[in-house]
Parts: structure tokens; sequence; C-alpha cells
């Protein structure tokens, strides 16, 4: 038995029907060694799970919501309650698998089971480029349960880097796992922690000032600017009230040419020439519908902390970045951005990446659930500026091939959960030379989530092509405060 941490546990009060917080994906195989049916998945799936804790265990809740909740092994594990066979209504193209998964990644997951869920889907035959005999696996995990790289960690389980043909096994009891505890167990261990949480709230805090001291020394002494804080964002179609309905769509950039972009801004990284893309493509987007707001839109972008906290569960902080979508040139727009994003970084280093992110272990759990219903039901979004305009999110994929059984992952597209007040996540990962760049939306925030993919292709190629008419952008001067002033 494990309590959650904070920043889980925020996952967990944040859920509602409208907004269920699972992080998941869509990944496409293809079958190398005779057929890879549903039968077959199921098979390999249920040879696997024990690799990984997050297929057994569920949420135990603390009575009365007074504590953070615990996982538990969970004693009535159903493999096939978490398993989905469907198939893709004729001709299968595309659209129809991206509205498939865009409707389960709307469904919420049942709390009294394991939080996670697999979608096997037959039927692609029509999707592009897809060999005949390819499928799809659409996946969803519960936020509380893993992060992006969390979720790697739980396809990690199921992944080979070489075709694996089941063998014969004779079956093992597996060890019943123990009963769930009770509610007085779960309230001596909650209040126990509670008991503790003095020190370590005296340690969060002395991180923060040590932090705020590194701050100052850092802008005082003029080495960075200071970036967006909370709520600073301008308004936008994307920070409204949402529905349960979801859009999906995503596109394919070669990573070759995005390490050519990179290298043409000097110290750009890789999650820039994103950024750049993806302000490009929104500005497009906007623009279109005569939407563009007074000032830049803020990005938020998730910084893993893994190894500066322990593993499991989420380990991530943040930084906000500014996206730049009134610059002209697309290299001097990726030029700024990579500024904007060294500023934030050093700022959030300075504060302390995991003091931020242990920040959540300090609000009442109870207190924290009925605000975040209340905020949802009274859309108080509709009242306020937003703390940020949208999420882009980078989660790093493999680089070599991998196999589920004896079929070929050949595509992987990610998503994550949008909240009231927040209806866009754009998810970047990357699988083999190719890049993708997934958008997951309320419907009410982006009605036409293909046309804002369509702009991020577009501003992608025209970054691509700018490189090839202009010298490497030298490094700007940063501009001093006094001479600012």
């Amino acid at each position: 038995m494990e309590q959650l941490s904070g920043l889980d546990a925020a996952f967990v009060y944040l859920d509602a029907r409208n907004a269920p917080m699972h992080v998941g994906g869509l990944h496409v195989y293809q079958p190398s060694q005779g057929r890879f049916g549903f039968e077959e998945f199921r098979a390999h799936i249920a040879a696997c799970i024990d690799r990984s804790p997050i297929f057994r265990r569920r949420l135990q809740q603390v009575p009365l919501r007074l504590g953070r909740p615990f996982w538990i092994d969970d004693p009535h594990f159903d493999l096939d309650l978490h398993l989905q066979h469907s198939a893709l209504p004729a001709p299968g193209n595309w659209e129809a698998l991206r509205e498939l998964a865009a409707r389960m990644f709307s469904r919420p997951l049942d709390p009294e089971r394991p939080l996670w869920h697999l979608t096997f889907v037959a039927g692609l035959e029509h999707c592009g480029s897809f060999p005949p005999g390819s499928f799809a696996v659409i996946s969803r995990v519960h936020h509380a349960a893993a992060d992006g790289l969390g979720t790697l960690d739980m396809f990690n389980a199921i992944w080979s880097h070489q075709p694996q043909r089941l063998k014969a096994r004779r079956h093992r009891a597996r060890p019943r796992p123990p009963r769930p505890p009770g509610a007085l167990k779960l309230l001596r261990k909650s209040l126990g922690g509670v008991f503790r949480e003095p020190g370590d709230t005296l340690g969060w805090a002395a991180g923060v000032l040590r932090g705020g001291l590194g701050v100052g020394r850092e802008f005082i002494a003029r080495e960075h600017h200071a970036p967006p804080m909370l709520f600073q964002a301008p308004r936008s179609p994307f920070n409204v009230p949402i529905s349960s309905r979801r859009v999906f769509d995503a596109a394919n950039l070669p990573l070759e040419q995005v390490r050519a972009i990179r290298a043409a801004v000097p110290g750009a990284t890789v999650n820039d020439v994103v950024l750049a893309a993806c302000s490009g493509g929104l500005q497009r987007y906007l623009g279109d519908y005569g939407n563009l707001p007074e000032r830049d839109l803020i990005a938020m972008a998730p910084i893993s902390v893994r190894n500066q906290v322990n593993k499991g569960g989420n380990r991530v902080s943040a930084m906000l970045v500014p996206l730049e979508l009134k610059a002209k040139d697309p290299l001097e727009r990726l030029r700024r951005i990579h500024e904007h994003a060294v500023d934030s970084k050093a700022y959030t280093e300075a504060i302390g990446a995991a003091t931020l992110a242990d920040t959540s272990r300090f609000v009442p759990y109870s207190l924290a659930t009925a605000a975040a219903g209340l905020y949802s039901g009274l859309h108080l979004a509709r009242y306020h500026r937003p703390p940020f305009n949208l999420v882009i999110t980078n989660v790093p994929g493999p680089r070599e091939p991998l196999y589920l059984g004896t079929a070929k992952l050949l595509e992987g597209y990610g998503t994550a959960p949008v909240l009231d007040g927040l209806g866009l996540i754009l998810v970047v990962t990357s699988y083999l030379d190719t890049l993708t760049v997934s958008a997951t939306a309320a419907n009410e925030a982006v009605p036409d989530v293909e046309r804002l993919i369509e702009g991020v292709r577009a501003s992608f190629a025209e970054l691509h092509a700018a490189i090839g008419k202009r010298k490497p952008v030298p490094r700007a001067k940063r501009r001093r405060a006094d001479a600012a002033g």
C-alpha cells in the first residue's frame, strides 16, 4: 500500500466527467509474422501485466477524503474489463480512426478498477500508407498513475526490441493480493502522514526561500529576463468552459529536418523548434478566424524532474514560454522562443523544479476536491484570465524499432487531458526518424482541429524553407535592463 504524492492526488481531484484525467495515445502496428488479431493481443497483454505495477493497482480513498488516496493491489482484477475489441467501419480511413480515438479519450476510467484501458482496433485497410493487416491500439492511463514518461514505462512492459512469439507456459496461480485495508487503518496511515507534514513543509518552504534568493541573484545580475507569471496570459478561444466531447488530429514531421532547423539558431533545441512550429500553426489558425490576441499566447511546457526525486507516479514541473505569434520571420520567431525558453528554464531551476513539483502536497485533499468541482460546476473559467493558454509537452521516444509480440510498431501519437479553461494540449513524441505533434482538444476550444494541425505542418515547412534562404541567425545580445529603462 502506497499513498499518492500531492501531484498525483491533484490529478485525482481534478478528474471530472467533462475532463477525464488520463494520458495515453494511438499506436499503429503491422504484424510481422503471421496473423495478429485480438486473441493474440489479449494473450500478449496477459503475459506481460506482471512487469509493471500500473496494471494491477487501483485507488483506495481515505474515509471522508481526509487525506490523499492510496494505491492497493486490486483483489478482483479482471483483465477483460480493461481490453476492448473494435473495428473501423468501411472504408476505415484516418478520419475514422482519429474520431474513434477522440471518442475513447473522452470516456472516463472506472475509479473502482485499475486506471487503464486498451482498445484493439482492426479495419485499417484504407488508413493512408498503413500496410494490409495493420491494427491500432488506443491507450488510456490515468494521470495519477503516470506522466508521459511513466506511460512509456508501462508500454516498455509490453514492448520488445525483437518480434516475440508467446511460448506455451504452465499456468501458475498468482498469490492472492491482501485484503483492502479497512477504514481505521487508512485513517491511521493518513493521519501519520499529517504528523510528518510539518517537517516536510519546513523543508519545502526553505527550498522556496533558497530558490527565491537564486532567482534574485540571476535576474539582478541581468543574466536572464523574468519569464511570464501565472494568470498573465491573454484570453483566447482555447480558454473556455468545456464539455466531454474531444477532437484529435496529428502531424508527422521528419526529425532530420527538425535538426536542420535547430542548427540554424545557435543554442536552439529540438523542443524550441517544436514550440516555433506550433506557434506558427496557432498564428495561422487564430488569424484565419480573426481571433489573434493582442498579446502573445503563453504555453506551459512540462519539465521532467525524475532525476531530482524518487521514481514512480508523476515527476514533473513546468516552464512558461511566450510563443511570439506576431513575429514575421520564422527563424526570428525560433530565436526569440529559444531565448524565452532559456529564461524560463533558468527561473524554474533557480526555484528548484522538484520544490515546485512538491507544492501540491500541502493542499488539503478534501478542500482541493471540493474546489475543483465548484470551479467546473460554476464555469468560473469565463471570469478570469487563464494561467496560461495551452500546454505543449514533449516526450522523447525510442530511436529503435519496437514490437508488441510479433507486430511491429509503425507510428505513435500521444494524448493528454484538457480542463475547464484550458481546452487544448499539444503532445509531441518521437519514434525512429519521425516527430509527431498531436492535438487533443475540447470541441468548444478547437472545433476545427484539422485546420490547426494543417497550420502546424505549414509552419514547419516555412521554417525548413527559411534555412535554405538565410544564413544561421546569430545569438542576439540580450538587452540590458538599464538600457530598456
